[in-house]
Formats: structure tokens, C-alpha cells, sequence
């Protein structure tokens, strides 16, 4: 018997990669056709600046609870960092591309291994829009069971309630499900809710995630 019923992934970061500011900003700069000497370190310093300012982290909070509060979280910070219309509202649609958003390498063996070892999978994400089709265009949607989207939901982590929602989905007892994630404040706080969690360190290149150590300790 293994030791959890279902495993609950986290989505970037986790599964997919999550690109720094300057991959980010390099793929609009590519898709737009720019070419500026210099533009892309001046573009990412001033988001890093900005991205301290009171209004800018106060419209943060709770962003991802839809996808028009993400929208204009970003757009303030876009704003506030002096970038141009075209610019920032390619940026706004970064996290959809799936060019900046592969797949970890390990993650399709970890994912078929936890179906062969009876697991139900579910992916819960603080997201602005649907990753259904990404997932499924990069080979992974055939292993997941459920989706736990917080833009489709009005909450996200570190809400106890979205994974409350997400054990009720499963239909799991707290105790049988592991949480996979790389946020101590938003992922780890599914151990409040009584769900055992796995923290991986963040990364920032495309590499394998270890992701098999989910296996083992599925068992």
C-alpha cells in the first residue's frame, strides 16, 4: 500500500519553470522584434525597483484570485517602471507562453511512475489563467486527475480553504495526501491543513527538479 493516496502538485516552480525577469523580457523583446543595446538590463532594473513600491506590493495581494486583479497588479508595476504599452502588455501574457514555461525534464517520468503506483494527481496553482492547455500540449495532462486554479476559485495559497478544496476534490483524508511545492509561506502552509508537505529549492534554470523523490515517498 503506498503512503499517499494523492499527490498535489504546485505548478511553476515545481512542474514548469519559472522564468527570472530577464527571460522573461528577452522573449517580448524577441516576439516584438526589438533589438535595443542594453534595453533588456534597463527594463529589468527598473521592475526590480519598482517592485518594492507600497502600492505596487499592496496591489500584489491577492492577485491571482482573478485574472483581472492580475492584470492590473502587473500593469501598475509596469506602469510605475516606465515601460511602454506594446512592451507591457506582452509581458502580461509571459506566464502563457509556452516557450517560458517547460516542463522540468524529470517531470513526465515522476508523473507516469505516480499513476503506476496508484496515485491520484491533482495540480494547485496561484494562477491568473488556464494552464489546462499547456499541460496537456506539453504530454502531462494525460497523468493529471484535477486542477485546483485559484483564479477559478477566488482564493489561493496560503488560504487554508483552497486546500480544503483541494482534499474534498480528491476525496482524501488530510494524512493521505503529500503537497509538492517550493514555498515554505504559501506551499508549506498546507501542513495547517494536515497535509504532509515536500519543499524543493528554488531554481532558476530549465534543469531536472529531483522530482523522483516524490516517488519514494509515495512508496
Amino acid at each position: 500500500m503506498p503512503n499517499f493516496d494523492a499527490v498535489i502538485f504546485d505548478w511553476s516552480g515545481t512542474l514548469v519553470h519559472d522564468p527570472s525577469n530577464e527571460e522573461r523580457v528577452a522573449l517580448a523583446f524577441a516576439k516584438l522584434g526589438r533589438t535595443e543595446p542594453h534595453g533588456i538590463d534597463r527594463i529589468c532594473e527598473s521592475l526590480r525597483r519598482w517592485e518594492t513600491d507600497p502600492e505596487v506590493v499592496a496591489a500584489q495581494v491577492g492577485s491571482d484570485t482573478s485574472t483581472s486583479r492580475y492584470y492590473a497588479a502587473e500593469s501598475l508595476h509596469f506602469q510605475r517602471a516606465g515601460l511602454d504599452q506594446e512592451l507591457a502588455e506582452v509581458l502580461l501574457h509571459a506566464d502563457e507562453w509556452p516557450e517560458s514555461r517547460p516542463l522540468y525534464p524529470d517531470a513526465l517520468a515522476t508523473l507516469r511512475t505516480l499513476k503506476k503506483q496508484g496515485c491520484r494527481i491533482q495540480v494547485l496553482s496561484d494562477i491568473h489563467f488556464d494552464i489546462r492547455p499547456l499541460l496537456e500540449d506539453q504530454g502531462a495532462g494525460e497523468f493529471i486527475d484535477d486542477y485546483v486554479l485559484s483564479f477559478e476559485h477566488g482564493i489561493q495559497k496560503p488560504e487554508a480553504e483552497i486546500f480544503e478544496l483541494a482534499l474534498a476534490r480528491l476525496e482524501v483524508a488530510p494524512n493521505r495526501a503529500l503537497m509538492v511545492g517550493d514555498r515554505a509561506t504559501h506551499d508549506g502552509a498546507a501542513t495547517e491543513s494536515g497535509i504532509t508537505s515536500l519543499l524543493l529549492p528554488r531554481i532558476r534554470t530549465p534543469d531536472n527538479r529531483n522530482l523522483s523523490i516524490v516517488n519514494l515517498l509515495v512508496g
